[in-house]
């Protein structure tokens, strides 16, 4: 059973049946109250429709951003949205779930959309997707410009991943490519100093020189840059600190710090 909530209206209604689910077609699921809110913020014309189980006051930002936005939007009972949304039992969608247009991965070939952009992170085959998650909402809270992330052998963004980043999805451009190598390389011919996180680098992150434009490259869990990713980057700089036992930084947390600094070095 469900209610249609009308354009600026909150009903008290008798519940109605809801239309069926359209989560087909190459549409998209965003759960979760942060994720369903930053979608409204960053791209409320790509909503389809709103989904929302439990007491509306919990949920009363989202309704009327969605009410602003003539966005349809459906009270259902808990089993229902769990129906709706066809969530696993390990998703914990906080009940409230939208359907939208399938989000824009950029590729290789618009690299060139960076040209006027600061801050750029780069992921060498990062593969668990709680990193992949933190990554994002770090990157989307420091104002970085985008991720580069691999197509092949490395987490992507699924709706799991959106929502472990927090909303934070919604606020950067994601890149997938094949090669990134030829991404680095193609960053570098737009103006980016292309830094690779690594603890053999001989320098700090805060020795580096202010650049108008930089790019971090972070490595996958354990095995670090990969030695071609390396060589393809301006210099390797490192974090201070480790000891014997503890050498180095989960990759999220690596990223975290450097995105930090990046924020120092080159982001009003």
């Amino acid at each position: 059973m469900s209610n249609h909530l009308k354009p600026r209206r909150k009903s008290r209604s008798k519940p109605q049946h809801a239309p069926p689910s359209d989560g087909k077609g190459g549409n998209e699921k965003v759960y979760g109250k942060h994720s369903v809110r930053a979608a409204l913020i960053a791209r409320p014309n790509d909503i389809l429709k709103i989904y929302i189980a439990g007491k509306e006051d919990y949920h009363s930002e989202v309704i009327e951003l969605a009410h602003r936005r003539n966005i349809p939007i459906f009270l259902v009972p808990w089993p229902e949205i769990e129906k709706a949304g066809k969530f696993a039992q390990d998703e914990k969608h906080q009940g409230i779930f939208c359907f939208t247009k399938p989000r824009r991965i950029y590729g290789e070939p618009d690299l060139k959309r960076l040209s006027k952009s600061k801050a750029v992170l780069l992921l060498d085959q990062v593969s668990n997707p709680q990193n992949l998650a933190t990554i994002i909402r770090s990157a989307a809270f420091f104002r970085f410009d985008a991720i580069v992330y691999m197509k092949h052998r490395a987490a992507t963004p699924t709706a799991e991943v959106v929502r472990f980043a927090v909303g934070g999805a919604e606020m950067i451009e994601l890149y997938c490519v094949t090669n990134l190598a030829s991404a680095m390389d193609g960053l570098a011919d737009i103006g980016f100093t292309v830094l690779g996180l690594d603890e053999r680098g001989e320098r700090t992150l805060a020795q580096v020189e202010d650049h108008q434009k930089l790019a971090f490259v972070i490595g996958a869990e354990g095995e670090g840059l990969r030695r071609k990713t390396r060589d393809h980057c301006k210099e390797l700089v490192k974090i201070p600190g480790g000891r014997n036992g503890v050498e180095s930084l989960n990759a999220a947390v690596a990223a975290t710090i450097a995105m930090y600094e990046a924020k120092r070095l080159v982001i009003s």
